[in-house]
C-alpha cells in the first residue's frame, strides 16, 4: 500500500471508530433508560411496602412482595434481552468491519507477493501460495470463531432463562 492508500485507510478507520463511539453512546443511553425505569419502579414499590407496613397490614405487604418478585423477574428478562440485542448489534458490526479490514490486508499481502514474484527467482510462486493459503485459512478461522461466539452466547442465554424459569417454578411449589 502506498502512502495515499494508508492515509485513506486511516481516515476510514477514524470514521468507523467515531461511528462506534456513537453506537456505544446510544447503547449506554438505552440501557440507562432501563436502569432509570428500574429505580423508579423500586421507589414506587418501596413506598407501597412502607405504607402497608405502617398500617400493619401484613397480608397486603406479603402480596406486594410477591407481586414485586414476579415483576422483577419479568423486567430482568426484558432487560437481558435488550442488553443481548445491543451487544449483538455492536459485536456484529465490529466483526463485519474487522472482516472487511482483514480482507484488505489479505489483498494487500497478495498484491505484494505477486509483485515480489517477479523480483524473486525460483520458488517465489510456492511462497506466494503458502502465504495465500495461510491468509485464507485465517479468514475462515475468523468466520468460524464468530459463529462459535454467537452459539456460546445463545446457549448461555438459554441456560439463564431455564434457570430463572426453574427458580420461579420452585417458588410456586413451595407456596
Amino acid at each position: 500500500m502506498d502512502q495515499k492508500e494508508i492515509q485513506a485507510w486511516q481516515q476510514e478507520k477514524a470514521k468507523e471508530l467515531f461511528t462506534y463511539s456513537h453506537k456505544l453512546l446510544d447503547a449506554a443511553k438505552e440501557l440507562s433508560e432501563s436502569h432509570l425505569a428500574e429505580i423508579q419502579w423500586g421507589m414506587k414499590n418501596a413506598l407501597e411496602s412502607a405504607k402497608s407496613a405502617a398500617k400493619n397490614d401484613l397480608a397486603k405487604l406479603k402480596d406486594l412482595q410477591e407481586e414485586a418478585a414476579k415483576e422483577a423477574a419479568k423486567r430482568v428478562s426484558v432487560y437481558q434481552k435488550k442488553v443481548k440485542s445491543v451487544l449483538k448489534d455492536i459485536g456484529e458490526d465490529a466483526a463485519d468491519e474487522t472482516e472487511k479490514h482483514l480482507e484488505k490486508v489479505r489483498n494487500s499481502l497478495v498484491t505484494w507477493l505477486e509483485d515480489a514474484e517477479s523480483k524473486i527467482p525460483g520458488h517465489a510462486d510456492k511462497l506466494s501460495k503458502v502465504v495465500h493459503e495461510m491468509s485464507t485459512a485465517g479468514q475462515k478461522m475468523f468466520k468460524e470463531g464468530r459463529k462459535i461466539v454467537n452459539q456460546v452466547a445463545d446457549a448461555a442465554e438459554k441456560n439463564i432463562e431455564e434457570h430463572l424459569h426453574k427458580a420461579t417454578n420452585t417458588k410456586k411449589k413451595t407456596k
